[in-house]
C-alpha cells in the first residue's frame, strides 16, 4: 500500500500544476514560433542591406516592403506591408502588379502593368498606379524588376519598420525571447529540485521501513523461544495384582497328575 506523506499534494493540485505548466509550454512555443522567424527575417535584411545596398533585400526571394504613398488605392493602402517575389519576367502580363527599381534611386515603386512591350529584341514595361490620371513617365526593363506583387498585411508596415531598428527589434522580440528562455530555464529548476526532494524523501521512508522492519525481526528472535525438550515418562508394562481378585488357578498337567 502507498504510504502517503504530509508533504504529498492532493491529485486535483497535482492536475492543475500539469495544465498550468502544459498552457505555458504552448505560449512559449508559440512565442518562439511567431517571433524567431521574425527576428532571423530582420537581421537577414539588415545584414544585406549593408552588405549589398544596391540592391533590395530578400529571404528565400521574398522581399517585404513597407507602403508610403497612396498611389495603389484602394488595392494597397498607405502603412501596408506588402510582399513581393522574385519571378521570371518573361511571364509578367499586363494586370500583374510589380514592385520596381527605377535607374539611379533607392526607392522602390509599385505599380500595375499596363503594357507589355518587345522592341529590338527588349522586353519593357509600362505601369501605372491604380490611383493616377497617367501612366508613368518612363518604362520599366527587366533588370529593374524586383519582384511581383503576392500578398499585403494591411496597416503593419509602421510596425515592420519599427522592428527594423534595434531599439524595435530588442523591445519586442529579443525582450520576450528571452524572458521566456528565463522563466523556462527557472520552471525546469525548481522541477527538477521539487523532484529532487521527492525521491529524497521517499528514499528517507524506505530506509525508515527498513530499520522498522530489521528492528522487529530482531525482537521477535528474541522473544519468542524454541520449546524445551521433555523426555515422556517410561510406562512399565508389568502391572502388580489387585487386591481381592482370587488367585488364577494353575494348569493341570497335561498327564493328569498332581503335583
Amino acid at each position: 500500500m502507498k504510504r502517503r506523506t504530509g508533504e504529498e499534494k492532493a491529485p486535483e493540485e497535482t492536475g492543475k500544476q500539469g495544465i498550468g505548466h502544459y498552457i505555458a509550454n504552448i505560449i512559449g512555443i508559440v512565442i518562439i514560433a511567431v517571433l524567431l522567424p521574425i527576428m532571423v527575417v530582420n537581421l537577414t535584411l539588415i545584414t544585406k542591406s549593408y552588405t549589398k545596398p544596391e540592391k533590395v533585400p530578400t529571404v528565400f526571394g521574398v522581399a517585404p516592403l513597407i507602403v508610403v504613398s497612396g498611389s495603389m488605392h484602394p488595392t494597397i493602402m498607405v502603412d501596408d506591408l506588402i510582399f513581393t517575389k522574385e519571378t521570371d519576367v518573361n511571364t509578367l502580363k499586363v494586370g500583374d502588379v510589380i514592385a520596381f527599381q527605377p535607374a539611379g534611386v533607392t526607392t522602390v515603386i509599385t505599380h500595375r502593368i499596363t503594357k507589355v512591350e518587345n522592341e529590338g529584341g527588349g522586353l519593357q514595361f509600362t505601369t501605372k498606379g491604380d490611383a493616377n490620371n497617367a501612366e508613368d513617365n518612363d518604362p520599366v526593363y527587366p533588370q529593374q524588376v524586383v519582384g511581383r506583387y503576392i500578398r499585403r498585411l494591411p496597416g503593419v508596415g509602421k510596425l515592420a519598420e519599427f522592428l527594423q531598428n534595434p531599439v524595435g527589434m530588442i523591445i519586442f522580440v529579443a525582450v520576450p525571447l528571452i524572458l521566456f528562455v528565463l522563466y523556462d530555464m527557472l520552471r525546469r529548476f525548481f522541477y527538477n529540485k521539487k523532484h529532487k526532494d521527492d525521491v529524497d524523501a521517499e528514499r528517507e521512508e524506505l530506509e525508515r521501513l527498513r530499520a522498522l522492519a530489521a528492528s522487529l525481526e530482531q525482537q521477535g528472535e528474541e522473544d519468542i523461544a524454541a520449546p524445551a525438550f521433555v523426555p515422556a515418562p517410561s510406562i512399565s508394562t508389568a502391572y502388580p495384582p489387585v487386591e481381592g481378585e482370587p488367585a488364577q488357578p494353575e494348569a493341570d498337567d497335561p498327564e493328569g497328575g498332581e503335583a
